[in-house]
């Protein structure tokens, strides 16, 4: 996977561009904790990291485009992503991509597996649009739109959270994101 081709899967499946500036924020944050992750000592695949974040929501728009839902009914985003980068011969990141959905935490389907799939996971959780937010925010924000509320799934964000400042050396609830590149 490179740039270049996901800026292609955007175009071919015309991903909105503010889902665009929503994978391309999570990308920086997802980044910036496996970096930091890494300097710990911890072995992350940073590539893997932001490609994963760059495709996670890729075909987002099922859940707000009438068109897309007729197409692709009672199926999820993450699986139509899925078989996307299947087609695309991303065999790896067509696995990653398929935990990349709400409930992960407590999947039994499609768990987070890895490192990777948990920091980019948790990057989202902290970008609302673009706008990079506390995970309590987020959830509230979350709620709003789509109209529900775990508190088991938000309490293991938490844990996961806690887990990967453990890892990261610093306590990633009160991290400066802003500066961040991906």
């Amino acid at each position: 996977m490179n740039i270049a081709l996901i800026q292609k899967l955007y175009q071919t499946y015309q991903t909105p561009p503010h889902v665009q500036a929503h994978m391309r924020q999570v990308a920086k944050v997802a980044v910036h904790v496996a970096q930091k992750i890494k300097r710990n000592g911890h072995k992350v695949d940073i590539e893997f990291v932001k490609h994963l974040a760059l495709v996670h929501d890729l075909m987002k728009a099922i859940m707000f485009d009438p068109i897309l839902q007729k197409k692709y009914p009672d199926t999820h985003d993450v699986i139509v992503t899925s078989k996307i980068l299947q087609k695309s011969n991303e065999k790896k990141l067509a696995q990653a991509v398929l935990s990349q959905q709400y409930d992960a935490t407590i999947s039994t389907s499609h768990p987070l597996t890895t490192l990777e799939e948990i920091i980019v996971h948790y990057a989202d959780k902290r970008v609302a649009h673009t706008e990079i937010v506390p995970l309590e925010y987020r959830f509230k924000e979350g709620s709003k739109r789509y109209g529900k509320r775990n508190k088991t799934i938000e309490k293991k964000i938490f844990e996961l959270e806690k887990d990967l400042s453990c890892m990261a050396g610093e306590d990633l609830s009160y991290a400066d994101f802003t500066l961040a590149n991906a």
